[in-house]
């Protein structure tokens, strides 16, 4: 009797552990099999699919699946602060470029804002016009009015004489130290002149 149930719980045994070692493709029914296409695969992708089925079963393909999005996520995520910093450290760059260029332009000789009387100003670059009418020098502190409106007048008095010039093209520019140069189309010499109002 001890023999005949030693023998039961073998035959028991192996029944129950082949069972547990079935595949997927040997546990689906022969008509089954052939009416999905199964018949087929080759035995390497019959071992594939029995493989990707177990894992299916223990929860290890959702889990992979899991941990893919999510390195996607992180991966898509880094990319995107990198594009920020990137974008940042970009505008950063141009930020101080163009501060440095509007430095560079707005300097002292570049632009001169020159106080005539209380609340009026000057602002400017480099004037450039015409003397009205016909030009032949100065003497004392001339004024010289131009063709914008603006009228000039020697800072320092002198005298120079030239033939006839008709109405010479002037640039006036800002001094380094103060007050503005006149150059006179026609004259060897700059002279220095400081405003006296009109026109801009």
């Amino acid at each position: 009797m001890k023999r005949m149930l030693l023998l039961g719980c073998v035959g028991l045994a192996g029944v129950l552990g082949g069972r547990a070692e079935e595949t997927f493709s040997q546990a689906v029914r022969a008509e089954d099999f052939s009416a999905a296409g199964l018949a087929k695969l080759s035995p390497a992708e019959l071992a594939r699919l029995d493989a990707l089925v177990q894992e299916f079963k223990s929860g290890a393909l959702t889990v992979a699946r899991r941990e893919a999005a999510a390195a996607e996520a992180a991966r898509v995520a880094a990319e995107a602060k990198a594009a920020k910093a990137e974008a940042d450290a970009s505008a950063r760059i141009a930020s101080a470029s163009a501060a440095n260029e509007q430095k560079n332009e707005g300097g002292l000789l570049v632009r001169a804002r020159v106080l005539l009387t209380p609340g009026t100003d000057v602002d400017y670059a480099v004037t450039e016009s015409r003397i009205v009418g016909d030009f032949t020098g100065w003497e004392g502190k001339a004024i010289f009015s131009l063709e914008n409106g603006q009228r000039w007048q020697l800072a320092n008095a002198g005298r120079y004489y030239t033939p006839t010039i008709p109405s010479p093209k002037v640039k006036i520019s800002p001094a380094t130290m103060g007050g503005f140069w006149m150059t006179i189309e026609g004259v060897n010499q700059r002279v220095k002149v400081v405003p006296l109002g009109g026109g801009k």
